[in-house]
């Protein structure tokens, strides 16, 4: 997790294998938190500055003099998304803007909060709330010809991607869609692009003042709709990601609450509030209010991720449901709570919930127990749509990443997969071999019916979220026919690099397509987004065009 330096666009790095023809033109890039700074008071991982690590891949097709052998050729650059309190605090040499979660505690959390809000009064520092001070180091989405980079306490950061190998990366400034959200002072990290309309749909919460949570929407040319208030959540709630179905948004308003007034007692303002009743509301997102929207109990739930929902229709009942595919969590607060992740008492647990809108009863059915799994996602042709498959980190111990698990969300009876490793492959000096085998208990570890594979990393290597890339000209409709790209860590070594493994793998083995070894330590981090050639063809170097 330890923070590394910006490292310029590097060339032609080396590759074990072959990279896949799909990924020729594109780009993925992966975000984390990387702090500018050493912290000169409390610090949590999701305090730290806003870093993009990219790789690129092109084709060399030579100068005519026989250089070019028409292989793909891959190229990495790392560089932090340059919001306004990363450039204030690079101006002044020093951290001074208060950390949310690490700094916020207390007694001492109000005294920093004071002395920010003084110093900037002085003009000591631009603190001027209109300017964001977010960190923008949580989720990525490509719309609207922009890279948005975004954390959940700000407005997105666009960033511009030099489509070159090893091409830089180059923050534009803090995006508000043209003046669309000039009321808005946050978006969460985690919008939703829908598949089928190009539509993004995504929300805000305020943790001040009500509303304390607004829906909207943008067009797929980035015409924004109206704002939803949703009047019935009362009070300031943490929503760090919901779902989107053909017909409706999912909103969880869920246990983890903020309250201020505990900072006056010497607790944090992010609070497990263990009176309240989680709940799903169900919007239908064209409505331009909430009168239709629906609330569905659903005890003792903290989803912090949702990776998919859809609709249909009971067989007993004929009515109506929602199906709701996310990692439950627990305690809900674990993810904030530092003892619960150095006890590895933190458990994140695939589950299925079913929401009926008629009955407004909840169904609960565990599709992976005994197993944490956090970071992932679908096919994201799939978001909103029945799916079947998921790609997902097995976050042990938490919080590091020890592999990857295929899972069968639809399956409910299912044989014992077969668990594959690299072999030693990241950083390590196994010569390379990626073919599986490793440490039989290694492959036996942790069983369950509905993952269909599984990629362990060698002992001392961890990696990251697994990003899906549907596999390009194959005429296959096959949900899981793509490759997984996903940033690898040899903690002995130092060395980093990304794997490219095939996704349709079902049983013995999931192969790794190839290996790129990288020049810089990737350090642990979040979410990521792949940009292919074609969108990078309707990339805007510029906010307003």
């Amino acid at each position: 997790f330890f923070p590394v330096a910006e490292h310029g666009p590097c060339h032609n790095l080396e590759v074990e294998g072959r990279i896949p023809e799909t990924l020729v033109g594109g780009v993925y890039v992966r975000n984390g938190a990387n702090p500018m700074f050493p912290p000169v008071a409390g610090h949590h991982l999701f305090d730290g500055d806003g870093m993009l690590h990219a790789v690129s891949f092109t084709r060399c097709h030579g100068d005519g003099d026989g250089d070019g052998d028409g292989r793909v050729r891959a190229g990495y650059v790392n560089r932090f998304t340059r919001t306004h309190r990363l450039v204030e605090e690079t101006r002044l040499g020093r951290p001074c803007f208060p950390k949310a979660i690490g700094e916020l505690h207390g007694h001492s959390g109000i005294a920093r909060l004071a002395l920010f809000h003084a110093r900037s009064a002085l003009g000591l520092v631009d603190g001027d709330p209109s300017k964001g001070m977010g960190v923008a180091n949580a989720g990525l989405v490509f719309f609207d010809g922009h890279l948005l980079a975004m954390s959940e306490d700000d407005l997105p950061y666009a960033v511009h991607i030099n489509s070159d190998v090893g091409g830089d990366l180059e923050t534009l400034g803090r995006y508000d869609f043209h003046g669309q959200l000039n009321n808005c002072g946050a978006m969460i990290a985690h919008p939703k692009v829908d598949p089928q309309t190009g539509e993004l749909l995504a929300l805000s919460y305020d943790v001040i003042k009500k509303p304390y949570l607004r829906y909207f929407k943008f067009s797929a040319d980035g015409r924004k709709g109206p704002d939803v208030s949703i009047s019935s959540i009362q009070e300031p709630t943490m929503i760090h990601d919901f779902a989107i179905t053909k017909n409706f948004v999912v909103i969880p308003d869920q246990q983890v609450v903020f309250k201020l007034q505990e900072m006056l007692k010497g607790g944090s303002p992010v609070v497990h509030d263990k009176d309240k009743t989680s709940r799903f509301g169900i919007l239908p997102r064209d409505d331009p209010d909430d009168s239709r929207l629906v609330w569905v109990d659903v005890p003792d739930c903290f989803c912090f991720h949702l990776w998919n929902a859809w609709e249909e229709m009971e067989e007993d009942s004929g009515d109506e449901v929602v199906v709701v595919i996310a990692s439950c969590m627990t305690p809900a607060d674990g993810i904030f709570n530092e003892t619960a992740c150095d006890q590895q008492q933190l458990r994140s647990v695939l589950s299925e919930i079913r929401l009926n809108r008629t009955t407004k009863k909840v169904a609960r059915r565990t599709i992976v127990p005994c197993m944490n799994l956090e970071a992932g996602q679908v096919n994201r042709r799939f978001l909103g749509s029945k799916s079947r498959f998921a790609y997902l980190a097995i976050a042990e111990p938490w919080p590091k990443v020890s592999g990857i698990a295929k899972v069968d969300l639809l399956s409910h009876h299912g044989k014992q997969p077969t668990t594959t490793t690299s072999n030693g492959s990241v950083g390590g000096g196994g010569g390379g071999g990626m073919d599986g085998g490793g440490d039989e208990q290694q492959q036996q570890q942790q069983q369950q019916p509905h993952v269909v594979a599984k990629f362990m990393y060698p002992p001392g290597c961890y990696g990251g979220e697994p990003m899906f890339v549907p596999r390009s000209g194959s005429g296959s409709d096959a949900e899981d026919d793509g490759y997984l790209l996903v940033f690898v860590h040899n903690e002995a070594t130092g060395k980093s690099e990304l794997l490219i493994l095939d996704a349709s793998s079902h049983g013995p083995s999931m192969e790794v397509i190839a290996s790129i070894k990288l020049p810089s330590r990737v350090p642990y981090g979040f979410h990521g987004t792949f940009i292919s050639k074609e969108e990078l063809k309707h990339q805007k170097d510029r906010l307003y065009s």
